[in-house]
């Protein structure tokens, strides 16, 4: 097996030096399992040999970034599968640079034979991620990935299929790192292949590794810090990461968008053959099968949504909202100008917490798919549909403001603080509002070139950094520019 090596960083005077340097001590496997990293420290240097930031001032962000990073056509982010699943564009590969309260960049490291048109194979694929400290730009970890060209999985060879954002079995966020290595056939030995998944947390410790034998086991996926063995129609056999009994998980229904930390819930549509007037949610444990609520029968219906016969089953559609909390929409009346009323709900009872405004689906009347920005407190957030984004209260539903029809199309992105909102705005692409009043603040924000391919140009940490990934990466404290 090829071996994986990771360092920690002695300081954060590596990043300076950028991909060019080493970052420590050379510690292997063994020891990436320890918890000893070493915390980094502040560097005067980070930002003054780092690039210098030209772009305009970023609202609820530091003027100056915090450090920075200089980047080449070989740096790029992490893959997000979760993020690739749930879109809509087709060949969309999403990639993202925040892992956390970590900044996670990768580095094609490959020698290539030849010129890059000439289509010749390495012999070797080498990739290598970087965990940064948001804060001071410390690295926190470095995780190399070597891959022989006959190894024989079939993701596409580039740094992002190999290191992914994933989520560990508590749901808190991970890096999943695949490697594999093949053995040549020798005497009456065949030829082997091995693959392996290991996980690390944004501090840069690993959680747990599996090795796997055979050309099946090289493109498993990974879920809630197991991957997924064996897939059947109704559940399907994972294996947890690091080791242990191998799980039954029920499937998700057809098309349905993950909902609630780790392996989650399952969202079905439920039926009554002898009353075909309408449909309604049942909502399971997918580790244990069990039903823990459905619209029909355990949930309030709010009184718009009521009509004159109260046994009809009332259409409505669930969206994710946080890993506790979800977003009903219930469908309104045809004579209504909107086409549903949102709610949020408990997860794990179905209990109403709260009536929110009601929305327009536009276009996009058949997708389960929604924009949605939540503040960190998780008190407002900024959802749209398809016809419009509207800004509310998570706590009470109070609506504070609506896209009107005169406006140009406001998809939210991003709610780092209870004042600004990062949102795509019409031809304006980044733009930057006030989430109170949905004044124009900032626009045209974009960099013209991303290193987080089909991700958002600017991402934030659970922290509240900001990461603006141009053509280098500029990293902005949480602040007043």
């Amino acid at each position: 097996m090829t071996k994986r090596h990771i360092w920690y960083a002695a300081g954060a005077a590596a990043l300076s030096l950028g991909f060019a340097a080493g970052c420590g001590t050379g510690d292997d496997t063994q020891g990436a399992g320890a918890t000893r990293s070493a915390k980094p420290r502040t560097s005067a240097s980070a930002t003054s040999t780092g690039p210098a930031y030209k772009g305009a001032a970023l609202p609820a962000l530091s003027r100056r970034p915090a450090w920075s990073l200089r980047a080449d056509s070989s740096t790029g982010c992490a893959g997000d599968p979760a993020r690739a699943a749930a879109t809509s564009t087709v060949g969309d590969d999403p990639e993202t640079c925040v892992l956390g309260d970590a900044v996670v960049v990768t580095q094609d490291l490959t020698k290539y034979p030849g010129s890059s048109s000439s289509g010749d194979e390495p012999d070797e694929y080498h990739f290598r991620a970087r965990l940064y400290d948001a804060a001071t730009g410390g690295v926190r970890a470095s995780v190399d990935v070597e891959i022989p060209d006959s190894w024989p999985g079939k993701r596409e060879h580039k740094p992002s299929a190999f290191l992914t954002v994933s989520q560990w079995t508590d749901g808190s966020p991970a890096l999943l790192v695949v490697d594999g290595d093949v053995t040549e056939a020798s005497g009456l030995k065949k030829e082997s292949v091995e693959t392996s998944y290991t996980m690390y947390s944004p501090s840069g410790r690993k959680l747990g590794s599996s090795s796997f034998q055979g050309a099946g086991r090289t493109d498993l996926t990974a879920e809630a810090g197991h991957v997924l063995l064996d897939e059947g129609s109704k559940s399907s056999t994972y294996a947890p990461i690091g080791g242990g009994d191998t799980v039954p998980v029920h499937n998700r229904a057809y098309g349905q968008q993950p909902i609630g930390s780790g392996f989650g819930y399952r969202v079905a549509t439920g039926s009554d053959v002898w009353d075909t007037s309408g449909t309604w949610l049942v909502v399971s444990d997918r580790l244990t099968g069990k039903e823990l609520w459905n619209t029909k029968d355990d949930v309030d219906v709010p009184a718009d949504i009521a009509s004159a016969n109260d046994d009809d089953a009332k259409p409505v559609r669930i969206y994710p909202l946080s890993a506790d909390k979800a977003l009903l929409a219930w469908e309104l009346s045809d004579d209504d100008p909107y086409d549903a009323l949102l709610g949020v709900v408990d997860l794990k009872t179905g209990r109403t917490l709260a009536q929110g405004p009601k929305v327009a689906f536009g276009d996009v009347a058949g997708d389960d798919t929604a924009d949605i920005a939540l503040s960190p407190d998780g008190t407002t957030v900024v959802t749209r549909f398809g016809g419009g984004a509207v800004a509310w209260n998570v706590k009470t539903g109070d609506e504070l403001w609506r896209q009107e029809d005169d406006e140009q199309d406001i998809t939210p992105l991003a709610l780092p603080s209870a004042d600004v909102l990062y949102a795509s705005v019409g031809d304006m692409r980044l733009a930057a509002l006030n989430m109170r009043t949905k004044k124009l603040l900032s626009p045209d924000l974009a960099p013209d070139v991303s290193l987080a391919e089909d991700g958002d140009a600017l991402q934030f940490t659970t922290d509240g950094y900001g990461v603006l990934a141009g053509q280098h990466l500029f990293v902005f404290a949480p602040g007043s520019a």
